[in-house]
C-alpha cells in the first residue's frame, strides 16, 4: 500500500460513515488516490416482499436502492470531490462481505471503516471489526476525522517482519502528510508459568538496553533520512494498555501496528493485542496485514 492509489470507503449515511468519508477524501487528495464510495443494504425479509401495487412497481428494496443510488450520486458531484475521480456503488449483503469483495475486484490498496459510538465500547460483532479481522488489505478503522498538515504517527513493534511492514506504511504517510513519528516496544510485564506451578522466574524489571540490538535492527532498513522527526521508546506493563496510553501522551493522530507479531502465526485472523488497541484507542488505527495471509470470502 505505501503508494496509495485506491482507496474503498465503507459510508452508512450516519455520522461515524461521515468521519471514514471525510478521512478517506483527505487521504485520496493528498495522495491523489481515487476514491471508491461503498453502501451495503443488508436486506431484511420484509424488504423482499412484494408490494400491493402490481409490476413494474418497484419492490422496497429496489426503492431503496433507487434512494441510496441517488444520494451517493449527489455526494459525488458535491465541490469537495470535484478534484478527485470518484465512483460510488451501492450493494446488498453483509456491508463486510460486500466491502472486502468490492475491494479485492477494484484492486483497492486500503479500506476505510468507521466506527460508531456504540462500537467503540461494544466493537466485537461490528461491521468494522469483521472487516479488521478479515480484509487482506490494510484497514483504517476512522474513529476521528483525519485532517490534512502534519501528523503524529505511534508505530508500535514488536521487532518483527509484520510490523516492520506496518512501520513502512507509516512512514510513507508521514512523507505525504509531513509530522513526526513515535516508534514503541512494550515490555509485556507476566510470568511465563502460573505461580502455582513453583517456578515463575522473577521479571519485575528488565533493562531497556536489552532491547538496543533488536531497536538497530529494526530501523537499520527504514527510510528515516531526509530530515524525517522521529524518536524511540521503551515501556514496560501491559501492551495495547500502554499503546493507547503513550498515543493519548504524544497527542497521536493515527496508530499504525501489524495486526500479529510474533505471538501470531500467518493463518490467524487478527492479533489480540491489535484488537484490543482498536477497541481502547481515542484515535484511529491503521493495522496492516502479514504478506502471508489470506481470507476466503464466503
Amino acid at each position: 500500500m505505501s503508494k496509495l492509489r485506491r482507496i474503498v470507503v465503507g459510508y452508512n449515511f450516519l455520522p461515524d460513515g461521515e468521519v471514514a468519508f471525510h478521512s478517506a477524501r483527505i487521504l485520496a487528495e493528498q495522495a491523489h488516490a481515487m476514491l471508491y464510495v461503498l453502501h451495503v443494504v443488508e436486506p431484511s425479509p420484509i424488504f423482499e416482499q412484494k408490494p400491493t401495487p402490481t409490476p413494474p412497481a418497484l419492490t422496497p428494496l429496489e426503492a431503496i436502492l433507487g434512494n441510496v443510488r441517488e444520494q451517493l450520486r449527489a455526494l459525488a458531484a458535491t465541490p469537495e470531490l470535484a478534484r478527485l475521480h470518484v465512483t460510488t456503488n451501492v450493494h446488498t449483503g453483509k456491508p463486510f462481505v460486500e466491502l472486502i469483495r468490492e475491494c479485492h475486484r477494484w484492486s483497492g490498496d486500503l479500506i476505510v471503516v468507521g466506527v460508531s459510538e456504540q462500537g467503540t465500547g461494544r466493537f466485537l460483532g461490528s461491521t468494522a471489526e469483521r472487516v479488521l479481522r478479515k480484509a487482506p488489505v490494510p484497514v483504517l478503522i476512522a474513529k476521528r476525522l483525519l485532517t490534512s498538515g502534519p501528523k503524529t504517527l505511534l508505530i508500535p513493534t514488536d521487532f518483527s517482519a509484520c510490523s516492520q511492514a506496518a512501520a513502512h506504511e507509516a512512514l510513507a504517510l508521514v512523507q505525504t502528510f509531513g509530522g513526526r513519528v513515535v516508534f514503541l516496544h512494550v515490555m509485556e510485564s507476566y510470568y511465563l508459568y502460573p505461580p502455582a506451578y513453583g517456578v515463575a522466574p522473577d521479571l519485575t524489571h528488565v533493562s531497556p538496553d536489552v532491547f538496543e540490538a533488536s531497536w538497530q535492527e529494526f530501523l537499520h532498513d527504514l527510510p528515516l533520512g531526509g530530515g524525517l522527526k522521529w524518536e524511540k521508546q521503551t515501556r514496560e506493563g501491559r501492551t495495547a494498555e500502554i499503546i493507547t496510553n503513550v498515543a493519548a501522551e504524544i497527542g497521536a493522530d493515527l496508530i499504525v501496528m501489524g495486526t500479529h507479531g510474533r505471538t501470531g502465526l500467518p493463518h490467524l485472523l487478527l492479533g489480540s493485542v491489535a484488537e484490543k488497541v482498536v477497541r481502547l484507542s481515542a484515535c484511529s488505527v491503521l493495522t496492516v496485514r502479514p504478506s502471508a495471509f489470506r481470507f476466503e470470502l464466503p
